[in-house]
């Protein structure tokens, strides 16, 4: 089914049917899944179709990123969805001083009964949108996607909160040892409130997509400036992972922000050359 809006809408009933399954009071279907277990949305045909089809999402993302942290690690998950990813890193790492932030009241609901289910304790998750200033914003439900759920450029079927960075994180975090932020365009903004949090930041995982953030009226130049503000090198994912030095990752990627739809995650550091035991996706621990 090649017509992206034939697919869209057949997605669309397909999800419904999924929903209308569980009954008028069903909230979620439990998947035991290598990410820990977890009640994912049935209409949802990306993370929540992945966890019950294959019983794991981002694996070898999930366990490369859990190499970095340990038991006394600071930890912020920016987009942290239903906790496909935060899950995981947590119970590995044992790391129980954990920030937690999601926007959208579905995934916000099945977040908090996910930490839970897997008896998470040291998570402080809140029904909050990141950007530059607190305030509200209109925002969108994807529901066949629901980790593409969104700040709204325009328009938007509800309000939500929004806060900064530097407001949420406590005084007393004087190191940020991983960021992971996954906030669908929205990153310039979010980092722009987050000067403080971001030089004590030692790793940041972002999704780079160029599109998403001209979706959001920033850009792929604005990103970079700012990441080249805070971090001086990155490792680039893809069938290899990629290391660009200092001076390297930002004119690489800039090179690749006109490729149609082109996506890809990248860890920034401060790594002054690449660490061997960085550079492979095996699977890690």
């Amino acid at each position: 089914m090649r017509n992206p809006i034939i697919k869209r809408w057949s997605r669309k009933l397909r999800g419904r049917w999924r929903a209308r399954s569980l009954g008028s009071h069903g909230i979620a279907i439990v998947a035991q899944t290598k990410n820990g277990l977890l009640a994912v949305q049935p209409g949802d045909f990306n993370v929540s179709r992945e966890l019950l089809s294959r019983g794991e999402y981002d694996w070898q993302p999930i366990a490369w990123l859990t190499r970095l942290v340990n038991a006394d690690s600071h930890l912020i998950f920016a987009g942290a969805h239903i906790g496909a990813v935060l899950i995981p890193i947590a119970r590995a790492s044992g790391a129980r001083k954990i920030l937690a932030f999601e926007p959208s009241p579905r995934n916000y609901q099945l977040l908090s009964m996910n930490l839970c289910l897997n008896d998470l304790t040291g998570v402080v998750a809140r029904n909050v949108a990141l950007g530059r200033q607190p305030g509200k914003l209109p925002f969108t439900e994807n529901s066949i996607n629901t980790g593409n759920s969104r700040i709204a450029a325009a328009g938007g079927e509800i309000v939500v909160e929004v806060e900064t960075l530097d407001r949420c994180v406590p005084p007393d975090w004087k190191m940020v040892d991983l960021m992971v932020m996954d906030i669908e365009g929205s990153e310039v903004a979010a980092m722009q409130g987050a000067p403080a949090v971001l030089a004590k930041t030692r790793y940041l995982y972002v999704e780079f997509a160029p599109w998403q953030l001209r979706e959001q009226h920033s850009s792929p130049t604005e990103f970079l400036e700012l990441a080249s503000r805070y971090f001086s090198s990155a490792y680039v994912f893809g069938p290899q992972v990629l290391f660009l030095g200092p001076g390297q990752f930002a004119h690489y990627l800039e090179s690749m922000q006109d490729r149609d739809g082109f996506l890809t995650n990248v860890l920034f550091t401060r790594d002054s050359q690449a660490d061997a035991a960085r550079m492979g996706l095996d699977g890690g621990r």
